[in-house]
């Protein structure tokens, strides 16, 4: 019995591809390959395991595979899978991508087989994905913190922070913002007319929670403002509901 190959590496976009790249040849020769990004709570009879350090040459070299070879609407729904929060979504994307691309093919309609449990697991995680992505465009909102900087805190289901980086570059081009994932500590920073860079490991520090804190004047002029404009008699909770989940409100002044 051939041993199944596990390879380790980390919950990152370059991180999985890079464990694409390294257990190719394995699964091409029919052997059995799972991609995990966290140490497995107990080991598996019959399995090797591989730590796999992030290597960008090599996770470039599988993008530019993915863009060139299977098109742009593969790639996101592929990017967009990479994300989520699954566990299983490396080892579904690995076998995608050997089931499109290994012997030689280039299956560009991979995404149409649904019937295969990977690829249907491919397509059910981009679209969970894409819907939390784009309800954060009408959902983020800014506060101004000083020294014309505008601050947003997210706490999404899925690793998105990155995604939502050129939609706002592109609506405030001329502002310096940040959008921080407090679920995740990652931090987007934008400053006029410069692309996003991203800082992990960020942990907002006691003192800069209490300045974030005693910046009211904005926010209560932005409430105010929603008051408004609300018609109190046409107020329906439900259907707001529907619109405007609850997980979503937490950082949404208005229902502060």
């Amino acid at each position: 019995m051939e041993e199944k190959l596990v390879l380790i590496c980390s919950d990152s976009m370059e991180g999985i591809f890079t464990a694409v790249y390294d257990g190719w040849r394995h699964g091409a020769r029919g052997g059995q390959v799972e991609i995990r990004t966290g140490e497995p709570e107990s080991l598996e009879l019959f399995c090797r395991y591989e730590n796999i350090e992030t290597d960008q040459e090599k996770a470039v070299k599988v993008a530019r595979t993915i863009g060139s070879k299977l098109g742009e609407e593969t790639y996101e729904h592929i990017c967009y899978a990479l994300v989520s929060t699954h566990p299983d979504k490396g080892t579904a994307v690995y076998w995608v991508l050997q089931k499109a691309l290994a012997g030689g093919r280039c299956n560009k309609r991979i995404m149409e087989d649904l019937a295969d449990a990977n690829v249907s697991l491919v397509f059910k995680l981009h679209t969970k994905v894409w819907h939390e992505y784009h309800r954060f465009f009408g959902f983020l909102r800014f506060r101004e913190i000083g020294g014309g900087v505008l601050f947003a805190q997210i706490s999404p289901d899925n690793d998105i922070l990155v995604m939502l980086g050129p939609h706002f570059a592109d609506r405030f081009p001329n502002e310096q913002w940040m959008i921080y994932d407090e679920k995740r500590h990652k931090v987007l920073l934008h400053s006029r007319g410069e692309a996003c860079t991203l800082r992990t490991d960020v942990e907002l520090s006691k003192a800069y929670r209490e300045e974030l804190a005693n910046k009211e004047e904005y926010e209560e002029l932005w409430k105010a403002f929603c008051e408004s404009v609300t018609v109190q008699e046409r107020k329906n909770k439900r259907l707001q509901q529907q619109f405007v989940p609850l997980k979503f409100r937490t950082n949404m002044l208005e229902f502060h």
